[in-house]
């Protein structure tokens, strides 16, 4: 009985009346016995997921519950998720978990929000951040589309009311992360490009409270619209000048394109996205340059104030409506139509939905990183537009699964480095087929291996290892510590790699670092010939 009253009090705390205290599997709102806060980088946010729905028991009536952020179009659920997700279940019961965790109640909850500085600098600073609130009051009643839409509680340190210009107050429901992931190594994140709105780069000493793993290789990619012919050639060094605004009309890219809108439109993300970082390192050189201090031979990425809706307002954005103050239904407008556009956008699937609706169409709503709410009128779309995305973008799920499908529908690719050619998804489902066209080198998993594509970032994990601002380091919760080593250790193994869904597959490899052995169990296919060994800044070091 005492058991029973404890796991009743337990359930009210976290949000329901009443739960069985020896439920075979947890139902959504159960009290799980460990929660644990991932936070950084969005590119690897389905990786993620396949590594922690791997962990959890799905055998006789278990099941993994999901929880998605409330992308904000209530018809349509494609736009979930990009944001916050979080996986609870039952941990399993085998030899490659650790004792004591078998048979756990563990909740994960992943923020992708703002990209991988976020797994970098709260982690360091031990800095209480926005958070996915759930709870039967802050979920959806039913799952859609196989998972819970839940709210988003918290200020994020730094963020600006946009009605008044002053700093938000804590709501008292932000959390500290636990640990932190991260495309790019901690060292990368530097001012002026790489560091969050509001915030300063980490000083020697807040690096040194880290304790920092490297974790696999992951694709990032040249990225188009398919309404930009697969015959246009893109070189590493025409990408990188659109990027920074040296290009801004598609006829200097590829002169058929003449007609129409024209004007180019970048969809890139925030300063202190990982992925934002990678390509800033790549075609900026930064900040390997110059001890990462831009200066001569680092051009700075073009930003949404290069955008001719800014430029031509006097550097201001129009309102909705110029009386009111800025809010979600009166937001900062800014129309493609003007001229030459940038999109700042906080995640890698908000990325996605700017891909597609620069090519469909249709308005784009977002909240920057400085906390004001900004909508993009693509009216009728036809634009063209590239993006910034990791490999793992390649879709090979189905809408139902509650993931993004731009390019699934057929309106963006990735394209060959180097040449005129795409690579793209042609058959999905359970056996997704991988297209190659055109010439160039293509971000295929053969010249990941190999080295022949190298705009490859390498994955960090990190946690603190001292006490913080009264923050415990993570060895001082033991069960936690044990689930984010575990954590660790299955992203970097190729084993396991292997088991993830074709998209992740396709987009990582393990590095050669930890001396995973190539000689059995197909691992050749599995782990890069080099790596960068920790220093992005370093040539490819080649292992084998």
């Amino acid at each position: 009985m005492q058991v029973r009253k404890l796991a009743l009090a337990c359930a009210a705390a976290f949000g329901v009346a009443s739960v069985p205290a020896f439920a075979q599997a947890p139902t959504p709102f159960q009290a799980p016995e460990l929660t644990v806060y991932l936070s950084g980088a969005s590119a690897p946010q389905n990786l993620l997921g396949a590594l922690a729905t791997s962990l959890f028991r799905t055998d006789s009536g278990y099941q993994v519950n999901v929880f998605f952020d409330n992308g904000g179009t209530p018809a349509d659920n494609s736009d979930d998720g990009r944001g916050y997700r979080a996986y609870y279940g039952v941990m399993r019961n085998s030899a490659d978990i650790p004792a004591a965790l078998q048979g756990k109640r563990v909740l994960l909850v992943n923020r992708a929000r703002g990209g991988s500085v976020w797994g970098v600098s709260a982690v360091a600073r031990a800095e209480a951040i926005q958070t996915l609130a759930i709870s039967a009051a802050d979920c959806s009643a039913s799952p859609v589309s196989g998972s819970y839409r839940c709210n988003v509680t918290g200020i994020d340190p730094g963020a600006i009311d946009p009605a008044t210009g002053l700093p938000r107050t804590p709501a008292g429901t932000e959390r500290v992360p636990d640990f932190g992931v991260s495309d790019v190594a901690p060292i990368m994140f530097k001012a002026p490009y790489n560091v969050e709105f509001g915030q300063t780069q980490l000083t020697a000493a807040e690096l040194g409270r880290l304790t920092v793993s490297a974790s696999n290789s992951l694709m990032m990619g040249l990225v188009a619209t398919t309404n930009v012919p697969d015959t246009t050639s893109f070189s590493r060094a025409m990408y990188g000048a659109i990027l920074t605004g040296q290009i801004q009309d598609w006829s200097a890219v590829n002169s058929a394109i003449n007609t129409g809108n024209t004007q180019m439109v970048i969809c890139r993300r925030v300063p202190g996205s990982g992925t934002q970082a990678s390509y800033n390192w790549y075609f900026n050189n930064f900040p390997c340059q110059f001890s990462g201090i831009g200066g001569t031979g680092t051009q700075a990425p073009a930003r949404m104030t290069d955008s001719a809706t800014y430029i031509n307002n006097g550097a201001s954005w129009p309102l909705l409506n110029p009386a009111a103050p800025n809010s979600a239904t009166n937001p900062r407008l800014i129309n493609p139509a003007d001229g030459f556009t940038v999109v700042e956008n906080p995640a890698s699937g908000e990325v996605r939905a700017c891909l597609a609706r620069a090519s469909g169409g249709g308005d784009f709503n977002f909240t920057g990183d400085d906390g004001a709410f900004y909508r993009v009128q693509f009216g009728s779309g036809g634009y063209r537009a590239v993006g910034t995305l990791s490999l793992d973008s390649l879709n090979t799920t189905t809408p139902a699964s509650g993931f993004d499908s731009s390019e699934q529908s057929g309106t963006w690719s990735f394209r060959s480095m180097d040449g005129a050619g795409s690579f793209r998804t042609t058959t999905f489902g359970t056996t997704p087929v991988f297209t190659a066209s055109g010439t160039g080198v293509h971000p295929t998993k053969a010249n990941h291996i190999s080295g022949a594509y190298d705009f490859a970032a390498e994955l960090t994990f990190q946690f603190r290892n001292v006490t913080v601002a009264g923050t415990p380091a993570l060895s001082a919760d033991p069960l936690k510590a044990a689930f984010v080593d575990l954590f660790i250790k299955r992203s970097s193994d190729p084993a396991i790699l292997a088991t993830l869904s074709a998209g992740p597959r396709a987009a990582t490899a393990a590095i050669p670092d930890f001396g995973w052995d190539v000689t059995v169990n197909d691992n050749a296919n599995r782990v890069t010939r080099a790596s960068r060994q920790g220093n992005m800044c370093s040539p490819l070091v080649y292992f084998r």
